[in-house]
């Protein structure tokens, strides 16, 4: 007789092997190693011991080698526990990374992806009759959830956690329009039914974040994915919406073309700004022009789950095609596919294994119960209404798209507007709203200059124009670049701090900078925030808030307070928040421009202020160095104030401590030797140039006596003749020639600083000479000189020919 057991699901993730038919044995887990043991329960327990009482003897902990299947399992959580068996090198982790904590929901879900292989592995009946209860029962709870009566279920995986989720829900969506529109002969005649009733085209919202073009050619050899144009706003460049205008004409011009709109994706509850598109209107223009498929994707549909949800919302909703969003997110789940809910299509019914897919979500919906999961989506609208509150109490804050938030707000918490599903909020620094209203002034003021330059034939005003815009165009860039970093140095500590909301920072596009992010659905049920969390927040960003400002307002006076310190330099810094930066020039190089320093010279007040930044960092840690990238050189970074008054006694500060060091025995011994340094260089440049002369010259002329005579058969070159000395500027640090304090014609083309040389002594005697002598007897050098400049060619005509007859007779001799 055969025994069959089969073991009971344990919620815990433990999942005992049903017995091999005829053995007798029921299988366990070990607890302690994880490792089958098919043994008795008796013979369990004396076998272990008596292999206790054998090690205690021995006194040596001796393990059983396994085998089979145990060896497999053991093997694969080894792999699972510790990374240490990833190469290091092609994977720059820490080691020991910590594995996802899952919650009893977790594990059960994870345990169903299991009993789904098991279930296959029933009989044909009875696991078509298990999928099926499973589906009609999950269908029907999640359409009621959601309002979406006679809805249809299904679940795909998820590409990642936020951006590309709802892809493959679309992908099933085209796919029920595609056999809805062309019906069920599509799948055998192919492609010959695009010809025949006109390739397919699908419209995408704007505010889809998603690459559609490439996914719908490669799975369905849809060509035709056209990004609708946005409606202009404010907030266009952002996020934008569907222009209905322009996507009825799209409509009117693809079917003239002979075309078929096959699908239009939509969005409610965009990721940015939380908007939405019409889709009211395109319902009417669906009903108009063409039966198009209507998509919808987006954060709001979490709304038709609430208690009372919003009358409109669930009138239009309920009247689309299908919609797909993230549930699993919202509820803090993992391992639980993407939902699709949809419409049912004629002829059309879900196969076996997508009925079977349903049951993560069985076992979820039972689990948490759809009462549970309304109270879940209600929290984080609540807690999106709390933050909203909470930031519309300070004028500091912009919340985008939001004109108004207090009253925004209160309008809210009266119900005549829904709770927003995400928020978009940042600092506001004021000086960059200054320098946009200026910006947008200018640009329609030379735009006006530009049509009454056409009218009247000027060109002369528009090119003022044009200027001015250069110049308010680079301080508006700079305002963007100090309000970005105002924004990430909030977000470095209120999100470290305040992990509990969820907080992220954005970059928004547009020119809008850096902004915090705040969407409750996609981590209030994961970080179990409460509105606890949410108070917290707002009294650490008030304290942070008034550090900002003391900031921002003692940076207005920096520029004037420099003013009283000639040594101090203002150099600009990127990516800082903090007041400014300063560099310390010492009086070496003072009298030069900083765009003319070389690279001694940087070299020099790199070295001081990097000196003066680690003198001053052990009185107050706000300060640090940082880079000029204008000047190439260090400079001393102001922090974050939170006074405004205590600015003056900080440049004071760092004035006196930069006078105390450039000073000082140490700066004085750096500056030393580089003193050192450049007299060395100039020996070596030295003796490299007598080599070279020497060499040149030849080694006759080196002998005493044989170098009279060469030198007398063949005179040297002037040049060649004249050595070059050296001299040494302490300002920037160059060696140079001598030769420039003789030759006045090389001065002007020597781009670099002169020093007055001393007077030559026995030059001055010569001079002193010469005005003894008597008038014809000071002349008479000059006239020898030009009778001697006229002979010349002649003079080393008879020099050469005078060589060759004295060389011939040394040569007899």
């Amino acid at each position: 007789m055969v025994e069959r057991r089969v073991g009971k699901l344990d919620l815990n993730g433990t999942v005992p092997s049903p017995a091999s038919p005829g053995s007798g044995k029921s299988s366990s887990v070990s607890g302690d190693s994880g490792v089958l043991d098919d043994r008795p329960l008796a013979e369990r327990k004396s076998g272990d011991a008596v292999q206790h009482a054998q090690e205690k003897t021995n006194g040596v902990e001796s393990k059983q080698p396994h085998s089979g299947v145990s060896a497999v399992l053991q093997q694969l959580e080894q792999l699972i526990i510790s990374d240490d068996w990833i190469s290091k090198d092609a994977h720059n982790e820490k080691s020991h990374s910590e594995g996802p904590r899952l919650s009893e929901l977790g594990r059960t879900l994870v345990t169903s992806s299991s009993l789904k292989a098991y279930i296959d592995l029933l009989g044909a009946q009875h696991r078509q009759s298990i999928a099926a209860w499973l589906y009609g029962n999950t269908s029907q709870t999640l359409s009621n959830l959601f309002r979406f009566p006679s809805g249809n279920l299904h679940c795909s995986d998820a590409d990642s956690p936020l951006t590309n989720s709802p892809k493959s829900g679309i992908g099933y969506a085209v796919r029920l329009a595609l056999r809805d529109r062309y019906g069920p002969e599509r799948l055998a005649h192919g492609w010959k039914a695009f010809v025949e009733m006109g390739a397919p085209v699908v419209y995408v919202s704007p505010a889809v974040h998603l690459d559609l073009s490439t996914y719908l050619a490669t799975e369905f050899s849809i060509s035709d994915v056209v990004q609708l144009p946005k409606l202009e706003g404010d907030l266009s460049d952002v996020e934008g919406r569907i222009d209905l205008v322009a996507f009825e004409k799209q409509l009117d011009a693809d079917i003239s073309a002979g075309k078929l709109p096959l699908l239009v994706v939509g969005v409610v509850g965009s990721p940015i700004l939380g908007q939405n598109d019409m889709i009211s209107r395109l319902l009417e223009l669906k009903k108009s022009k063409c039966g198009f498929w209507v998509h919808i994707v987006g954060q709001a549909i979490a709304a038709l789950a609430l208690k009372e949800p919003n009358k409109m919302l669930v009138d239009v909703l309920s009247q689309v095609d299908s919609f797909t969003f993230p549930l699993a997110m919202w509820l803090g789940i993992p391992a639980a596919p993407v939902v699709t809910l949809y419409r049912s299509v004629e002829g059309y019914k879900p196969t076996y294994r997508e009925k079977l897919d349903a049951l993560p979500w069985w076992v979820a919906s039972q689990h948490l119960t759809p009462k549970k999961i309304t109270q879940t989506i209600e929290n984080a609208y609540f807690l999106s209404k709390a933050m909203l509150k909470g930031l519309s109490a300070f004028p500091e804050i912009e919340i985008l798209g939001i004109e108004n938030a207090a009253e925004f707000a209160n309008r809210v918490y009266r119900g005549q507007y829904s709770p927003l599903n995400v928020l978009i909020f940042k600092y506001k620094y004021a000086e960059l709203e200054r320098f946009r209203k200026k910006r947008k002034e200018s640009k329609s003021s030379t735009s006006s200059n530009e049509v009454d330059s056409e009218k009247n034939g000027k060109e002369k005003g528009s090119a003022l124009s044009e200027q001015e815009l250069a110049v308010i165009d680079k301080e508006h860039k700079e305002a963007m670049e100090y309000a970005d970093s105002l924004n990430c140095w909030l977000g470095q500590g209120l999100i470290t701090e305040c992990r509990q909301l969820g907080l992220q920072m954005v970059e928004l596009r547009g020119g809008h900078g850096t902004a915090f992010r705040f969407c409750p659905l996609e981590s209030a049920a994961t970080h179990s925030t409460r509105v606890e969390h949410i108070q917290k927040f707002i009294g650490q960003l008030e304290t942070t808030l008034n550090i900002v400002s003391s900031t921002v307002a003692a940076r207005k006076h920096f520029e004037e307070l420099k003013s009283q310190y000639p040594s101090l330099g203002i150099f600009p810094i990127q990516k800082w928040a903090g007041v400014g930066a300063v560099c310390y020039i010492p009086s070496i190089v003072k009298d030069t421009d900083p765009k003319d320093w070389n690279e001694k010279q940087r070299q020099q007040v790199s070295h001081l202020n990097l000196e003066l930044v680690h003198s001053l960092r052990s009185i107050d840690s706000a300060f640090s160095s940082g880079e000029c990238s204008l000047y190439g050189v260090s400079c001393v970074k102001f922090g974050m104030l939170s006074d405004e008054k205590d600015l003056n006694d900080l440049v004071h500060l760092v004035a006196e401590r930069g006078k105390e060091i450039e000073q000082s025995q140490q700066y004085m011994d750096s500056l030393a030797e580089m003193i050192r340094q450049g007299i060395e260089a100039a020996n070596e440049d030295l003796k490299r140039e007598n080599d070279a002369r020497i060499m040149q010259e030849g080694v006759m002329r080196q002998i005493p006596l044989m170098s009279s005579l060469v030198n007398w058969f063949s005179p040297l070159d002037k040049e060649t003749q004249n050595i070059k000395g050296r001299s040494f500027d302490l300002k920037t640090g160059q060696i140079h020639s001598t030769e420039m304090y003789y030759k006045r014609r090389l001065m002007a083309g020597e781009n670099i600083t002169s020093q007055e040389p001393h007077q030559n002594h026995s030059l001055v005697k010569a001079v002193e000479r010469e005005k003894a002598l008597k008038p014809d007897e000071q002349l008479q050098p000059f006239q020898e000189e030009v009778a001697q400049a006229a002979d010349e060619p002649q003079e080393n005509a008879l020099n050469s020919e005078a060589s060759r007859i004295v060389l011939a007779v040394l040569l007899l001799l």
